[in-house]
C-alpha cells in the first residue's frame, strides 16, 4: 500500500496545500502543467498506464495516428502562445480543408449555401433556396436541435447535411437533442451568406476550419511535451479510482482498486466523467442526484485504422459521412496533417464509428466491423479493397457527452450537489459534461491555477477553505 506521505511528497515544491488531480487526459495534464509552472504542488492519478486520454498518438509499424481527428485552432491567443513555446519548431501550420461526402460528391466543410446548391439537382436546389428564404421570414422557437437546424436552413438542407449526421454521431433523433450541439462551424450557412456568394463571385463565408496547428509527429506529441515538463514522481499511472470517502463535507481519502488508498489534505480536482464521479461518491450523494446522473450518457467511438498500399487518398483533413445507412461518421488521413505520420509510399485512414455501450454496433466483433467499414468506404469510392494491407481497432469510451434536450438542467443539478463538497472541483470535457477542445482544456487548467494561487495568497491570513469553481466556456470547434 502506498502511504499518504509517499504520495504527497511526490511533486511537492513550495506550496503548502497540494492539489490531487484525478485523470491524466489533456485537462488533468494541462492543470498539472500550469500548477508546476506556478510552483503549486500536485499529484496526479491516472487509471491507465498511459497518459493523454483522447489525445494520444498510436503507432502501427511506420504509421502514426491519433485517437481522433484532432486539430488545434488559434481561438485563444494566450493558450496558443503557450503551445508554441511548448512545441517549438515541431508545431506545424497546416492548410488542409475538410469535406462532407454526400451522394458521391464532396461538399465544403463547413458548408456554404452556394456550394451545397451547386451540388444539387435543379428541383432540389430550388426547394432549398425557397426554404432558406421562408425560414428567414418565419422564425420558430428552438427547443431541439431539429428546431434550430430547420429554422436556419429549411427542412431539405438541414436533413441532408445536419440532421442525418447529428443523429448518427449522437445516437438520438434530432428532436431529442439540445440546440447546444450546434457549433460555430455552421455560422456561414445563412441566407445572407448565400446572397453574398451570388453577388460577389468567388466570395465565400470566412471560416478557419481549413487552417490549423498540428504537431509534427501527432497530437500525442503535445502530451509528451507536457509530461516531460512535469516531475515524474508526481504522475501516478495505473491508479483506478474505486471510491471517494467524505467526512465533514470534504473528501478525506481516495480509495483505489487493489486496496490502495491515500488521504487528500488539500483540494481534489476531478477530470473524470461526471457520471463516474457521482458513482465513486456513492450514497454520499443524494438519491435524486444519483438518479439524474444515470440519465447522462457519453457516446463511445470505435476507431478503425486502415493501412493502405497507396501514397494518398485525398487532400482533405477530415471527411464527414452524413448518410444514415452507413455506420461510418467521419474519417481522416493522418498524412494530410503531417508527412511524418506515414511512409512516402503508403497512407492510412482512421475511421470513427459512434455507438452506445449497449447497442448493436458496440456488440459487433471487431473483425466484422472492420469489414463493414472497408465495404462502406469502397462503396463511397474512398478506397479500393485491394489497397488495404491491414487494420487495427481501438475502442474509445466517453468520447462525446450527449446533449439531450434536458442535459443542461440535469448537469446543473449534479454540479450544484458536487459544489457542496468543500474541497472538490471539477474541470475538463468529461468532468464538466461540456463538449470542448484542447485549447479549452488548457484554458481550464490555466484559469484554475491562477484562481488557486490568488486564493492561497489571500488565505495566508485567512486559512478558511475556499472553492475554485470553473464555469464552462461557451462554444467549441
Amino acid at each position: 500500500m502506498v502511504t499518504d506521505d509517499e504520495v504527497h511528497r511526490a511533486g511537492v515544491r513550495r506550496a503548502m496545500t497540494p492539489l490531487t488531480i484525478l485523470g491524466g487526459g489533456p485537462a488533468g495534464l494541462g492543470l498539472a502543467f500550469y500548477a508546476h509552472r506556478a510552483d503549486v504542488s500536485f499529484v496526479l492519478f491516472e487509471r491507465s498506464e498511459e497518459l493523454g486520454g483522447m489525445c494520444r498518438t498510436l503507432r502501427h509499424g511506420e504509421h502514426l495516428y491519433d485517437c481522433g481527428a484532432h486539430r488545434f485552432h488559434d481561438r485563444d491567443p494566450e493558450i496558443t502562445r503557450d503551445l508554441v513555446e511548448l512545441m517549438g519548431e515541431d508545431l506545424l501550420t497546416v492548410d488542409a480543408p475538410s469535406r462532407i461526402c454526400d451522394r458521391g460528391r464532396f461538399i465544403n466543410f463547413p458548408p456554404t449555401p452556394l456550394n451545397v446548391l451547386l451540388s444539387c439537382r435543379p428541383g432540389e436546389a430550388g426547394r432549398i433556396g425557397l426554404e432558406l428564404m421562408r425560414v428567414r421570414w418565419r422564425p420558430r422557437s428552438c427547443v431541439s436541435f431539429k428546431d434550430f437546424a430547420v429554422s436556419q436552413f429549411g427542412e431539405t438542407l438541414s436533413r441532408r447535411l445536419l440532421l442525418n449526421y447529428s443523429e448518427k454521431l449522437w445516437g438520438l433523433p434530432a428532436d431529442e437533442l439540445s440546440p447546444d450541439i450546434a457549433t460555430r462551424r455552421l455560422q456561414g450557412m445563412t441566407l445572407r451568406s448565400l446572397l453574398l456568394e451570388l453577388i460577389v463571385p468567388g466570395r465565400e463565408a470566412t471560416h478557419i476550419d481549413g487552417q490549423f496547428l498540428y504537431p509534427r509527429r501527432g497530437y500525442g506529441q503535445i502530451i509528451d511535451r507536457l509530461k516531460h515538463r512535469l516531475p515524474a514522481e508526481a504522475l501516478r499511472t495505473g491508479y483506478e479510482v474505486a471510491r471517494l470517502e467524505c467526512r465533514g463535507g470534504a473528501i478525506t481519502h481516495i480509495h483505489f482498486a487493489a486496496g490502495r488508498a491515500v488521504a487528500t489534505p488539500g483540494r481534489v480536482v476531478s477530470t473524470l466523467p461526471l457520471t463516474l464521479l457521482v458513482k465513486f461518491l456513492g450514497d454520499q450523494m443524494p438519491d435524486e442526484v444519483r438518479r439524474i446522473a444515470t440519465r447522462l450518457r457519453f457516446r463511445q467511438i470505435r476507431l478503425i485504422f486502415l493501412r493502405l498500399r497507396r501514397p494518398r487518398v485525398s487532400a482533405y483533413a477530415s471527411v464527414y459521412i452524413p448518410d444514415p445507412a452507413l455506420c461510418v461518421s467521419r474519417l481522416y488521413e493522418p498524412k494530410n496533417r503531417s508527412a511524418a505520420m506515414a511512409p512516402a509510399d503508403e497512407t492510412s485512414l482512421v475511421v470513427e464509428v459512434p455507438c452506445f455501450a449497449d447497442d448493436a454496433i458496440h456488440r459487433t466483433a471487431s473483425e466484422t466491423l472492420a469489414e463493414r467499414v472497408i465495404g462502406e468506404l469502397a462503396q463511397l469510392k474512398l478506397l479500393d479493397r485491394r489497397d488495404v494491407i491491414d487494420w487495427k481497432h481501438h475502442p474509445l469510451a466517453n468520447a462525446y457527452p450527449v446533449y439531450t434536450r434536458n442535459y443542461a438542467r440535469e448537469v446543473r443539478v449534479v454540479r450544484d450537489a458536487l459544489a457542496r463538497i468543500a474541497n472538490l472541483d471539477v474541470i475538463g470535457r468529461a468532468g464538466l459534461f461540456f463538449y470542448s477542445h484542447l485549447h479549452d482544456q488548457l484554458r481550464f487548467g490555466k484559469d484554475y491555477v491562477e484562481a488557486f494561487s490568488r486564493s492561497e495568497r489571500r488565505s495566508e491570513d485567512e486559512p478558511a477553505a475556499t472553492a475554485y469553481p470553473i464555469a464552462a466556456a461557451d462554444g467549441g470547434s
